[in-house]
Order: C-alpha cells, then structure tokens, then sequence
C-alpha cells in the first residue's frame, strides 16, 4: 500500500500550495459561477429527466421496471455533475488534475483515497441491474431483511423493513437475494385439529367451503390444495395442511384472510384448533 502512494506523494510536492491559496482568493467570483452554473445544470437536468420519463407515463404507472430505471439514471446524472463540478473547481485554482492522474496512476489513485470499494459497489449494482435481480417494489430478503425496495443506486439498495426501518445497504455487500415478487408465490397454513377423529370432517367442511376462494380475491391466484391428516415437521402434530397461489407482495395479507375464514368455518361446527 505504501509503495502505491509514493508516485502520488511525488506529485504531490511539485504542487505549489501557496499559489492556490492566491488562485482561489482571484477566481473566488469565478467559483462562485461555477458553482452557481453547475447548480442550474443540475437542477435543468433532473427536471428534463423526470419529463422525460413523465411523457411515457412511466412515473404514474408505478411501473417496477421504470421506476428502477429513472433512479439510475438520476444516479448517473447527480454522480457525473459532481465529478465535472470537482474537476472544474481544482482546475480554476491551478490543480494539475490531468498530471496527478496520469503521475500517480488511477489504480494508485484510487487505491490511495480508498475507493475500492465505491467501484466495487457500482460494478455489483451495475449486474444487479443488468441482471434483473431487484427492482423497485419488489418484495425481497437480503440479508436476512425482509422488506420492499424502495431505490436501486450504483452505490446502496433502499430497503424498507416490514417495521418500517428504512436499511441502506452497499451493493458489495449484496451476495445472496432471495426476490418473492417474481411469479406466483406459495401460501401455506397449518391447522392443529384437537381432534384427530375429527380431521376427515374437518377437510370436507373446509373443502366445500373455501373451493370459491379463488373468486374471493383477486390476489389469490389458485384453488386451494386440502391435505388431510398431514404431520406437521417441527412439532409432530397432525392436522390438515392448506396450500395455495398468491399474487406476489400479498403473502401475509392472503394469509391473515383465508386463516380468518377457516377459524369460522371450524367454529361453527364446534371443531376446536390448537396452537
């Protein structure tokens, strides 16, 4: 590492500071300019962007893919003003920005301000992106997180928790995602009967009343699959298992719903379930 910085550290001392020290109090109206300038460009910018996208009606249609896309390119933009801001303002005061570069090497450079891992955070959100693994929206688990995309950066993912925490987490941080808002999801409920000779009873009631589940919600995707007597794994209880397809994103919600209506439906026939 020490050896990295020594074609910096030589650039460096050619470098006459009390030159730039004169050079910023003489340009300081040019500064000013310069900075106001870059401002504006920023400002016009992000505008005829959102427009941009606006004129589709890719903004209002809440589309995953679009929204994904108009937060990376207002990243693309925001990054490259600022990098043209900083050049132009060294430059004005005398900064040999080109000599550094080309003396110290941009690996050297960059490995002297310890960006590796701000390029290794754009690389990875850039395959993140390419990939398709995440848009904005999507229900995810990223590491061990449970919560909805809120933005996709070339530096962090945006996630809000299911508590509402909002987590930024660094693309290079991100190994594994497991995404549940591709395709049809699966629902599962298990019901303990408290009496197993009432199991059989149980699933036929529970048949006849849930086949127009499907019709119920259009966020159920499927007929309900009744299986019984099953054994549950964790515990060894037997009772009847209830599968069935759900709209991505509406796991918990479906869930909550046809658990509410089995309870009922039970109840009235007087079948007790055990926790």
């Amino acid at each position: 590492m020490g050896a990295s910085f020594e074609p910096l550290k030589s650039e460096l001392s050619k470098i006459n500071w009390e030159q730039i020290g004169l050079n910023f109090l003489q340009h300081f109206l040019q500064i000013i300019l310069i900075t106001i300038f870059f401002w504006i460009l920023n400002r016009i910018g992000k505008r005829l962007i959102r427009n941009s996208f606006e004129r589709r009606d890719l903004i209002e249609n809440q589309s995953a893919r679009s929204q994904t896309v108009f937060a990376v390119t207002n990243n693309i933009f925001k990054y490259s003003v600022m990098f043209f801001y900083i050049y132009s303002i060294l430059s004005n005061l005398g900064v040999p920005v080109g000599t550094l570069i080309a003396g110290a090497g941009i690996l050297s450079v960059a490995i002297g301000l310890g960006t590796q891992g701000i390029v290794s955070d754009i690389i990875n959100g850039l395959t993140i992106l390419i990939e398709g693994q995440l848009r904005v929206g999507d229900s995810v688990t990223i590491q061990a997180i449970d919560g909805t995309v809120v933005s996709i950066g070339l530096r962090t993912i945006e996630l809000r928790a299911v508590d509402g925490t909002l987590h930024y987490l660094p693309n290079r941080s991100v190994s594994t995602v497991s995404n549940h808002s591709r395709g049809t999801q699966n629902v599962s409920i298990f019901l303990h009967i408290s009496d197993a000779f009432e199991i059989d009873h149980a699933k036929d009631l529970l048949r006849d009343q849930l086949s127009n589940l499907k019709s119920a919600s259009d966020k159920i995707k499927s007929t309900p699959v009744i299986q019984a007597p099953v054994i549950e794994k964790n515990r060894g209880y037997l009772g009847i298992q209830i599968s069935f397809k759900v709209k991505p994103g509406y796991q918990a919600a479906m869930q909550t719903m046809v658990l509410d209506r089995c309870l009922k439906i039970l109840s009235k026939e007087n079948l007790k379930i055990e926790n």
